[in-house]
């Protein structure tokens, strides 16, 4: 990959002149699990800071959602393990397992199984489903869609359940259910925070803006639709003039009598 060389060398160079090439290079293994930085998006790889001034990648398929948007941007952390070692040049190739959101740039979007059918990469401020695996006094646990083991299992505590405060939980949820919720947050040991009040505000929301929106486009359209005769209808609720008659019969006959 041409494009992913070129990048590479740009990068070695910034270490060499920072006096990176002097520093003994980290040893990485297959399967190794790492925190990365997201530092390049190219067009057919991602690439990542690794640490000690060493850079791996990501095939951007991998980071991509099944409609092919990209699910990272520059500054975004991503829990990775490492996929292969390519041979001569030592590059790491990185798989995706979470992906936490660079400050100020939230992401929302609701996610399926992974570009290339395997388990999904779950991504903070994603909406997901899933089906109740458990039911504490502290909350629901949940295995999210597409997902197998405790990497793909989520919490929603007691708070972001939507229930009333007090209210016993093993009412609310069965074991086996399914349920909608928000990642709100991913953190580095993997542990996934998920909330269905979020969900409810999210189309709140969106509800709203809809419905502001579409009061503006109506109010703007009644002001500019012309009437019968080709002319605007009145603004500020102007009084319509009275027509201009010629009076009544009995007007017209004591006229004609005078």
């Amino acid at each position: 990959m041409s494009e992913r060389r070129e990048t590479s060398e740009s990068f070695g160079a910034l270490f060499e002149q920072a006096g990176g090439g002097r520093q003994e290079r980290r040893r990485f293994h297959v399967g190794d699990k790492l925190e990365v930085t997201i530092v390049v998006v190219a067009q057919n790889a991602v690439f990542a800071d690794l640490g000690g001034k060493q850079e791996g990648f990501f095939e951007r398929i991998d980071l991509t959602d099944p409609d092919g948007k990209l699910l990272v941007a520059v500054g975004n952390k991503v829990s990775a393990t490492v996929a292969a070692i390519e041979r001569g040049t030592g590059q790491v190739r990185l798989s995706p397992l979470f992906i936490r959101n660079a400050e100020g740039d939230p992401l929302t979007t609701s996610i399926g199984l992974g570009a290339k059918g395997q388990s999904p990469v779950l991504v903070e401020g994603a909406r997901v489903k899933g089906s109740v695996t458990g039911v504490e006094r502290y909350g629901v646990f949940v295995q999210i869609a597409g997902t197998q083991g405790r990497s793909g299992r989520g919490l929603i505590p007691t708070v972001e359940t939507g229930t009333p405060r007090g209210a016993d939980l093993k009412k609310h949820f069965t074991v086996g259910a399914e349920v909608e919720a928000k990642i709100v947050n991913i953190d580095q040991e993997g542990k996934i925070r998920l909330s269905i009040t979020a969900v409810a505000r999210d189309e709140e929301r969106n509800s709203f803006e809809k419905f502001k929106d579409g009061g503006a486009e109506k109010a703007e359209a009644a002001a500019d639709k012309p009437k019968a005769d080709g002319k605007k209808a009145p603004q500020g609720g102007a009084k319509k003039p009275e027509p201009r008659g010629f009076g009544t019969l009995g007007d017209l006959l004591s006229k004609k009598k005078k």
